[in-house]
């Protein structure tokens, strides 16, 4: 389990260091633990919470109404909201959070709406690669484990050769044929690059 400072679940959620501490002292939704030089730390339940109230604030819920909720009633309302149309920060949310509880089926639902409703490319630039600067940041400061980030990084490589694999060549008279070659572990592998490559053995024995 990871630990994180007041700071860090600032960075994440978008919710104010500030905010947090009010949150803490008024409603008592956070319970951190403490150093011995009285250093607030927190753990991945409180992360995910933390990203499920900013997810609930920003659809109009209010941090009295979130308060009163119970664990398991907030992350059901969440799941509601998921399933809708979200903007792309609450996807962001969503994936970090399916990435912290290892939710590989959460993960693909999350692709696949997102993948329909906006387009592969769309998805990918907008989506994808905040949240993979989002899981540099929690891999620089210790945030999560090579656990977490093995299995959301195979995740995303997954799809995105899936893609490749799908894309029709669009083929033109005259292009030019492109072989690229580079050494690893020994060996050496063709790469087919775009426009697709018909025939090259000839040109390489």
């Amino acid at each position: 389990m990871s630990n994180y400072s007041i700071k860090d679940l600032e960075q994440l959620s978008g919710i104010k260091a500030h905010t947090l501490r009010i949150w803490e002292q008024r409603y008592d939704i956070l319970k951190p633990t403490r150093t011995d030089t009285n250093i607030r730390t927190y753990d991945d339940v409180d992360l995910k919470l933390v990203l499920n109230i900013a997810l609930l604030k920003e659809h109009g819920y209010k941090i009295s109404e979130i308060a009163q909720m119970s664990a398991e009633s907030m992350a059901r309302e969440v799941m509601v909201i998921s399933d809708k149309q979200m903007n792309y920060p609450d996807q962001i949310h969503a994936l970090t959070i399916s990435m912290l509880d290892l939710d590989e089926e959460r993960f693909e639902k999350i692709i696949s709406t997102n993948t329909l409703q906006f387009g592969f490319e769309n998805m990918m630039i907008n989506i994808i690669h905040p949240f993979l600067s989002r899981i540099g940041t929690l891999w620089m400061t210790g945030s999560i484990g090579p656990a977490q980030e093995h299995f959301i990084s195979n995740l995303i490589r997954q799809k995105i050769i899936v893609a490749i694999d799908g894309q029709l060549p669009s083929l033109k008279v005259g292009a030019k044929n492109i072989s690229c070659f580079y050494l690893r572990e020994n060996y050496m592998r063709l790469v087919y690059c775009l426009p697709i490559i018909w025939c090259v053995r000839d040109k390489i024995r």
